[in-house]
């Protein structure tokens, strides 16, 4: 699918790219790109065939967040505010519970909103000129785009109100310390270490992978009893799978296992 303000490559072996792709602006995000995120998010959820998506920037930035000229320009009362920031959220929601691995390669500002567009990925490769900042209280603003959602979770609730309250810029070092990173990487080798990860998971065992993410995602919403419950569920619809016996048996035999995601 063709968008204009995003790329969506589907290339071999089930794995996506999905390129944020306003760099004139650092790929702020904007109404128009919201409603390009959208659509790609449906898109992505309807096809069976991709395993694996890559979240990345064009440029120099992964995303210097929302686009402040824009909601100045706009001049909005409280209740055209409150539905212009809704309207980014569906993208959001469906990136969260996309059943497939997403992988955010930062290749440099992760600003605002943008920091939490990756927060929202299940592992994050940062390149060595990667930084991120929440901002938005420098220009006096609350986070969104989820930010108090997944930054306490993944941060701590001290270090997430730090970062909050001041805006300070964190480097991909620093990122990785506190645990929001996975990996930080030189340049270069962003994209393949990304795409090497992505190729992997994609010739994974899809079911497992799926419901894993899903157990993983809700698991602050349970108590431990609950937890015990939806695993025991879980583990024996995949103890059905084609993808289960095949694992089985590549381990008892000691080779590499074939799995078909079925």
């Amino acid at each position: 699918m063709k968008f204009k303000h995003v790329k969506l490559e589907i290339g071999e072996g089930g794995v996506a790219r999905l390129t944020l792709n306003s760099p004139q602006t650092r790929n702020s995000l904007h109404l128009e790109m919201a409603k390009d995120l959208n659509e790609a998010m449906d898109f992505l959820h309807g096809r069976q065939d991709i395993k694996a998506l890559v979240l990345t920037g064009e440029g120099k930035a992964f995303s210097s967040g929302g686009d402040l000229r824009e909601m100045l320009e706009r001049k909005m009362e409280m209740v055209e505010a409150y539905e212009m920031v809704k309207s980014y959220y569906p993208f959001l929601e469906k990136l969260t519970n996309l059943p497939l691995p997403v992988i955010a390669a930062v290749n440099g500002a992760a600003v605002g909103a943008g920091f939490n567009v990756a927060l929202a990925c299940d592992i994050i490769y940062a390149s060595t000129e990667a930084i991120f900042s929440q901002g938005f209280v420098l220009v006096g603003l609350t986070p969104d785009m989820g930010g108090t959602y997944y930054l306490p979770r993944i941060a701590g609730l001290h270090r997430a109100k730090e970062l909050v309250f001041t805006g300070r810029q964190i480097s991909a070092h620093e990122a990785m310390e506190m645990g929001i990173v996975n990996r930080v990487l030189d340049p270069e080798r962003l994209m393949p270490e990304a795409n090497t990860l992505a190729e992997k998971l994609a010739t994974g065992p899809n079911v497992a992978l799926k419901l894993a993410k899903t157990l993983l995602n809700e698991s602050h919403k349970r108590d431990l009893k609950e937890a015990l419950e939806v695993e025991a569920l879980c583990q024996a619809t995949c103890f059905q799978t084609e993808d289960h016996k095949e694992g089985a048996g590549a381990f008892l035999e000691k080779r590499r296992p074939q799995f078909k995601g079925r």
